[in-house]
């Protein structure tokens, strides 16, 4: 028995690596953790755990920047009640108490930078003997890396300094509240002014609130799109009517896997004047608009691309021109200046040829 133990095992884990019905081997057996960082996330915010939650979290942040890190773990655990939500197995008392637990975190975590917790207790820990205080004074006052640095507020514009510049709102529930508070979480580590009302704030009975304020960016944030994407549609029109005017607005939706370029085609039927599909993304555009490098569209202007991703979905949604209509219209980005020039200095009825041939056929 003791001779067979060591192969049957190993054969086990390798069938429970490669046949999915066996996968309960390679988790009894293998060397890999049994959950990913935003299941065990998700875990310990399904049971209303807000200190082991942002313990998790903070083990997860000690190798990467606090955005990264809220991406990956907090926005990943809220994409999976999303997903258990849609398909029926998450109540909406347990999806609250998901929110509720999200956002206890983030309070925990507020002015916390656990990367550099970790590095200064292990710097302590390793160098204390060796070189006193002067590593540990540098391991404080040292700036994280890949952290983003906060803008100053006389970098931004007009009407952006305030401390509710931006209305972070959740779009349908509890869950796109929470997320909604990641994104004013990050927007506040920025240095913007960045705050997280209820859902309420934008249903039917609440909505007219919004009239008399002064913020200058309202971001919708969903993770999931419902029966589909006319509830964001109606919601932006409403909207359009009671913000004052120049208050812009950003539909983030966060899908869960692939897909993001076709959600983006699907939302910018939606209206509103930016869109985004991460957290990054949506931060990256809010702090691009309060230093005045995306302007807000005037009434009645369509919506302007103000994103890589958004200016590559409108190029592919075009038809492709023929080779003819590149000839006539522009010169393809592959040609030479020589090729131009030549194609310049062509006769003209070479140049007229192709018109030719179409008239006659």
């Amino acid at each position: 028995g003791l001779l067979l133990a060591m192969p049957i095992t190993v054969c086990l884990a390798v069938l429970g690596r490669h046949v999915e019905d066996l996968h309960m081997f390679e988790v009894l057996l293998g060397d890999e953790p049994a959950l990913t960082p935003d299941q065990c996330f998700y875990q310990r915010a399904l049971s209303g755990d807000a200190a082991e939650a942002t313990h998790q979290t903070e083990l997860h942040l000690k190798d990467q920047s606090f955005e990264a890190g809220l991406e990956e773990v907090v926005l990943g655990g809220l994409k999976l009640a999303e997903r258990d939500a849609r398909r029926g197995l998450l109540d909406a008392e347990r999806a609250q108490r998901v929110s509720n637990t999200v956002k206890e975190m983030l309070e925990n975590l507020a002015d916390v930078a656990p990367r550099r917790w970790f590095a200064r207790n292990h710097q302590k820990e390793k160098d204390d003997t060796v070189h006193g205080l002067a590593s540990l004074t540098a391991a404080e006052s040292g700036e994280d890396e890949g952290e983003t640095a906060a803008i100053g507020r006389a970098e931004l514009a007009p009407g952006w300094r305030e401390d509710d510049a931006i209305l972070c709102v959740g779009g349908r529930t509890p869950l796109d509240e929470a997320a909604a508070a990641l994104l004013a979480e990050i927007l506040t580590r920025r240095g913007l002014g960045a705050k997280a009302p209820a859902t309420e704030a934008t249903s039917a009975g609440h909505i007219a609130t919004l009239a008399g304020t002064e913020a200058k960016l309202v971001c919708l944030c969903y993770l999931g799109l419902g029966t589909g994407p006319a509830h964001i549609r109606y919601l932006v029109k409403r909207l359009r009517r009671i913000l004052p005017e120049g208050t812009a607005i950003l539909v983030a939706y966060f899908p869960n896997g692939s897909g993001a370029g076709s959600v983006k085609e699907m939302l910018a039927a939606a209206e509103a004047d930016s869109y985004a599909a991460s957290l990054k993304e949506a931060a990256d555009i809010a702090v691009a608009i309060a230093k005045g490098e995306i302007k807000n569209k005037e009434p009645g202007e369509a919506a302007a691309p103000v994103s890589a991703a958004k200016s590559e979905i409108k190029s592919k949604a075009a038809p492709a021109a023929t080779p003819v209509e590149e000839r006539v219209l522009a010169p393809a980005a592959s040609e030479t200046a020589g090729e131009v020039e030549r194609t310049r200095a062509a006769p003209a009825s070479t140049r007229r040829q192709p018109r030719k041939q179409s008239k006659a056929g």
